[in-house]
């Protein structure tokens, strides 16, 4: 009886322990490093260069990277890959933005007589996608904003 006690606690703190784990990955906004890949459950960063001068970024954040958090990100990535290229300048031939329910967790139970109960949650998704021409003057691009690469760099903060 005893070692039935046991294994049936020692599960208990497993499962609490990886619900705490998940909640803490949960409560903060997708942070600027980070990759998209299977560990970061698709959120963060993919960047793909599509000319000599010029990439897609596309960034997804989670529900706590608001509109505006994840602009900032979109810009300061774009200034540091258009410096890296030899750009001092930069413009956006094309961005969207969307701000998404993508899931829905719920929780019902039968409360006897046919009653259920229960709670649920949808959570948002803020994602960004944007082509980057480097230019290396402000003159060379009349169709949209020019952006001064340093200047980014030196005034948009992006701290975790």
């Amino acid at each position: 009886m005893k070692s039935v006690i046991k294994s049936a606690l020692k599960s208990n703190i497993r499962s609490c322990l990886c619900l705490g784990v998940a909640l803490a990955l949960t409560a903060c906004a997708t942070s600027y490093d980070t990759q998209k890949e299977f560990w970061s459950f698709g959120k963060g960063f993919e960047t793909v260069q599509i000319a000599p001068n010029s990439w897609q970024i596309s960034f997804v954040g989670n529900t706590n990277t608001d509109r505006s958090l994840a602009r900032k990100y979109v810009l300061r990535k774009s200034a540091e890959l258009s410096q890296q290229a030899g750009f001092p300048y930069f413009a956006f031939t094309n961005e969207q933005m969307d701000r998404d329910a993508v899931g829905q967790f719920g929780v019902g139970f039968e409360g006897g007589h046919d009653t259920l109960w229960g709670s649920s949650s949808t959570t948002q998704e803020t994602s960004v996608l944007v082509e980057v021409t480097g230019l290396k003057t402000k003159e060379e691009h009349q169709g949209s904003r020019v952006y001064d690469a340093k200047f980014i760099m030196n005034n948009v903060a992006v701290e975790d």
